[in-house]
């Protein structure tokens, strides 16, 4: 790829990702509390939102949830709003206490909720050459 003559450096690096995921993340910060069935049992348990998409999430818990399954999601964010409450968010990586959900039904509401926690969020460094946490298709 051939360096542009306005931006430091070829961006291939910086675009590369856009192949693996959808919707790009943007790193926002937000209590989470999740739920999800373990067989009989209701399990209950505590993270952080460590980053954020229209399609999906990367959660630090405290109790990972099963690989596969499906939660509950309640997303506390710092907008002054009740917290947001995702019904059957699907687990598609679990890493240590680590793991990603995604969002398969959004009504239009949460869907621009969460577009716009995204776009007040969303970075761009010249110097690193990390991307916006979302593209425009």
């Amino acid at each position: 790829m051939k360096p542009s003559p306005l931006l430091p450096g070829p961006m291939k690096n910086a675009y590369a990702p856009l192949d693996r995921r959808y919707a790009e993340r943007a790193p926002i910060l937000a209590r989470v509390l999740y739920a999800s069935e373990s067989g009989p049992r209701l399990v209950k348990a505590e993270g952080s939102l460590a980053d954020l998409s229209k399609s999906g999430c990367k959660i630090l818990g405290t109790a990972p949830p099963a690989e596969g399954s499906s939660i509950t999601l309640f997303l506390y964010f710092a907008d002054g709003r009740p917290p947001m409450c995702l019904t059957e968010a699907t687990i598609s990586w679990v890493s240590g206490l680590a793991f990603a959900a995604k969002f398969p039904h959004l009504t239009p509401d949460e869907r621009k909720r969460l577009q716009e926690l995204i776009w007040k969020h969303a970075t761009f460094s010249w110097s690193t050459h990390q991307r916006t946490g979302f593209r425009i298709v």
